[in-house]
């Protein structure tokens, strides 16, 4: 096969062309005999995908009409590779804000496919099914999925299982893949991806726990996902469990660099600190996600000044830190009331970086003043922020406010929050009322709550969890569900206090 010249490939995939151009490059074709290579026009195409270094996916759109016109004679073009390059340049643009309707798109290649009967093929079949779910059209993605019964294959269910997962539709995602004939571990990967995303963390572990019973070997993603899990819970005990399963039976994948750090991460979430920097300290690299993960670790856990000593020690390893380490970093500097040093690492961040600190950066500094008490220097980073505050400022601000009883504050914090559309969120109306209330003024809690009622803003009730046995069992605020086990434990409770 005849290799495209990279002038001719660069001609045909600019954005507009005259009608010399189109004959110009029609010549090079004919007297360069690529015509007669019939895996031509597939090759180019496929040239501007990943993982291509020169990939464009909408040159590759715009350049498959162009083929089409200049190649009218090659009855094998397009095929269902075709369909399989233009689909997967499709889907890749549906995320993209300036992309021109990746909807309509992905519905006209349908209609072509259809036209010349290649919509029945496994790999259009399954490049729709996906093109349609990254485009959120989940009921076009099924419908493919349904019609095209006998093209069905392993991608085609994992697919529409990701995309139903992606979209937090779990009682379709599980419907699916019990539905399933074969479950391969990607399929099992994606099913517990699905819980987690969606803040399912209890029937994510379960669903580890039944796949261990089915004898299939978990792969990477299906650790990181359930150790996600275990994190999210506080669920010590299943936790080291799933590190002791890993050491025991995948003792290779313990020392991987994604898992180990996920380790670091769910020991920290969970209590177990020494654990986690045990695990920490064994790793063979350390790259920003473990650091980033332990520094957070030690923050939470109140070691402040280690977390930004460690912070130190990862440049000087010449490890460069990333957005979400200056979010951590900055959080350790509020809880431990180190201002000064909080601006200095704010101001590192373009200065010795050379990254631009985003609006969870401007949060996280609103917050190291809030806790200093500087309420007026908080509101003045907000001021000057160059992006619009989102909840997370504000609601910084505003708790700032409120632990000092700065009522005029509160209220102008309460004022933004209003004009960006933030105030329907129940914390803020509670934080205002409790301000209001602190100050003894009951006129403006009457006057919040009322208000609160009338726009039907309920307050999330709290929330709390324990872990027996190895189960996290959660607690919610007025939730009877768990009345009667809860009144066994007392009263097992009172007959120990009795004898003793």
């Amino acid at each position: 096969m005849v290799a495209p010249p990279a002038a001719l490939h660069l001609l045909l995939s600019r954005p507009w062309l005259t009608a010399a151009q189109l004959r110009q490059a029609h010549a090079h074709l004919v007297v360069s005999s690529l015509l007669a290579d019939r895996f031509f026009p597939n090759s180019l195409l496929r040239s501007l995908l990943p993982p291509s270094p020169s990939h464009s996916p909408l040159r590759a759109l715009r350049l498959f009409p162009r083929l089409r016109r200049i190649i009218a004679t090659n009855p094998f073009f397009p095929n269902a590779y075709t369909f399989s390059f233009l689909l997967t340049a499709s889907a890749s643009l549906a995320p993209l804000p300036h992309a021109a309707s990746p909807r309509v798109l992905v519905e006209s290649l349908h209609a072509l496919a259809i036209l010349v009967a290649c919509d029945a093929h496994a790999y259009v079949s399954n490049g729709l099914i996906h093109a349609y779910a990254s485009c959120a059209l989940l009921c076009s993605a099924r419908r493919v999925f349904d019609v095209n019964v006998s093209c069905r294959d392993v991608c085609s269910w994992t697919s529409l299982l990701t995309a139903y997962g992606r979209a937090a539709r779990l009682h379709h995602a599980r419907a699916l893949f019990d539905a399933m004939p074969h479950k391969t571990t990607i399929a099992w990967a994606a099913i517990l991806s699905a819980y987690v995303g969606a803040g399912s963390f209890a029937e994510a572990v379960d669903v580890f726990q039944e796949m261990l019973r089915a004898r299939v070997r978990p792969n990477r993603a299906v650790i990181l996902s359930v150790l996600a899990a275990c994190g999210a819970l506080g669920a010590l005990e299943q936790g080291r469990w799933v590190h002791a399963h890993l050491v025991a039976a995948h003792g290779a994948m313990a020392k991987d660099g994604m898992v180990a750090t996920a380790l670091v991460d769910m020991y920290a979430k969970c209590g177990s600190l020494e654990t986690a920097r045990q695990v920490f300290s064994g790793m063979a690299e350390r790259d920003v996600f473990a650091y980033t993960a332990m520094i957070s670790g030690l923050s939470d856990h109140g070691r402040c000044v280690e977390a930004i000593e460690l912070f130190g020690r990862m440049q000087e390893e010449g490890v460069r830190p990333n957005e979400v380490t200056f979010i951590c970093v900055l959080s350790a500097c509020g809880r431990a009331g180190l201002v000064g040093r909080a601006r200095e690492i704010l101001g590192s961040m373009s200065a010795v970086h050379g990254m631009e600190a985003g609006v969870e950066h401007y949060g996280s500094m609103v917050d190291v003043l809030g806790r200093a008490g500087m309420v007026e220097e908080a509101l003045e980073v907000v001021r000057r922020m160059p992006m619009r505050p989102d909840s997370y400022v504000l609601g910084a601000l505003l708790n700032a406010c409120v632990a000092r009883g700065d009522t005029e504050g509160g209220e102008e914090v309460a004022a933004m929050m209003a004009e960006l559309g933030l105030d329907d969120r129940s914390g803020v109306q509670v934080q205002l009322s409790n301000l209001y209330a602190g100050r003894g003024k009951w006129e403006e809690v009457v006057g919040v709550r009322r208000g609160m009622e009338e726009r039907k803003v309920v307050k999330v009730p709290g929330c709390s969890m324990v872990e027996v046995d190895g189960v996290a069992r959660e607690f919610v605020a007025g939730d009877r569900s768990h009345e009667a086990w809860i009144i066994d434990v007392a009263e097992q409770l009172e007959r120990m206090l009795a004898h003793h």
